[in-house]
């Protein structure tokens, strides 16, 4: 018979290991969060098909005065919007006004340079409008994975608490068991029982974290992965710029070639006999599923740097609009 002392303490402790262990996982499973939706998406869609794409520039025969006057890369880029065939014009306008300066060559001048503003500008403002919805993406996935961080660390906290007292009571029954010396196999199933408990909630501290359900629906990611000839989230001087490349330069891939190289490496996405790679592909660039912070994170840093591609394109419209503005 145990003493009344040491049967109250292994009562206890079969009481308090249910508790601090249904205590610590109370936060592992988390609902979407709906408060927390998307207002980025503004079902914008793009309709346009290959034909409505300029001539590759490798196939271009520019003219001399044109390549005299722009770099390469003010070029590509114009030739990306369509407006070659007006830099053409209004380079040859210029040689017409500077021979003879009369003033219909002058107006001729000022609405070629009109119509090139007005292309620029709204080239820069399709630009502006994909990379804000891809920031606000971005922001969303940053946003919602540190709620869940936040979430991970509390319940991260909880366990390791719950570890720590579950070997704290276990010890003291054992020592008490063992000073009564009244039944030393009590004293060894508690401790065996203790470091199971401890063992359990260290594990679920490494191996189970709080997810979410975040979707979606439109997916910049799933556009550059699946590399289409069209896009309906891209408009098409964008998607053209994204996937240019030169067949007779392969040493030189496309820009949406290379972001998936990146994201490939870092990622380790070439391994298909991994289920959980797959898995992790379908669920970046499908309609969304359960997420971590740590996959969100992850997320968030591909649309960044996605968003950043992009914007520079407006670097290159910037000197296009430079060069324009030179005598």
């Amino acid at each position: 018979m145990y003493s009344r002392e040491v049967k109250s303490i292994v009562r206890h402790l079969g009481i308090v290991f249910p508790i601090l262990f249904l205590f610590s996982c109370k936060s592992s499973k988390l609902s979407s969060i709906q408060e927390l939706n998307s207002n980025c998406n503004q079902q914008n869609l793009y309709n346009y098909t290959v034909d409505n794409f300029p001539e590759p520039f490798y196939n271009l025969k520019l003219d001399t005065a044109l390549v005299g006057r722009f770099s390469e890369g003010g070029l590509k880029i114009a030739n990306a919007i369509g407006i070659i065939d007006l830099l053409t014009d209004y380079v040859e306008a210029e040689k017409r006004y500077n021979s003879t300066p009369s003033i219909e060559n002058k107006i001729n001048i000022l609405d070629l340079d009109r119509k090139l503003s007005n292309a620029i500008q709204r080239a820069s403002l399709e630009i502006s409008a994909v990379a804000s919805e891809i920031d606000c993406e971005e922001e969303r996935a940053d946003q919602i994975s540190y709620y869940l961080k936040k979430r991970e660390d509390d319940r991260e906290t909880k366990l390791t608490v719950a570890a720590i007292s579950v070997g704290a009571i276990a010890t003291i029954a054992s020592g008490i068991l063992f000073a009564t010396n009244e039944n030393n196999d009590m004293e060894y199933v508690v401790e065996v029982g203790g470091s199971i408990a401890e063992a359990i909630l260290g594990f679920m501290i490494f191996t189970s974290k709080p997810k979410v359900e975040f979707y979606h629906p439109r997916n910049h990611l799933e556009e550059i992965w699946n590399g289409k000839e069209t896009s309906l989230l891209f408009p098409a001087h964008v998607w053209y710029y994204f996937n240019y490349y030169n067949p007779k330069k392969p040493e030189e891939p496309s820009l949406r070639v290379q972001i998936l190289k990146g994201w490939k490496a870092i990622y380790e996405w070439e391994e298909k006999e991994s289920k959980h790679k797959q898995n992790m592909v379908a669920l970046f660039f499908g309609k969304g599923g359960q997420y971590t912070s740590e996959s969100l994170k992850a997320r968030a840093r591909m649309l960044d740097q996605l968003q950043a591609n992009i914007t520079l394109m407006k670097q290159d419209l910037t000197k296009l609009a430079t060069y324009l503005e030179k005598e």
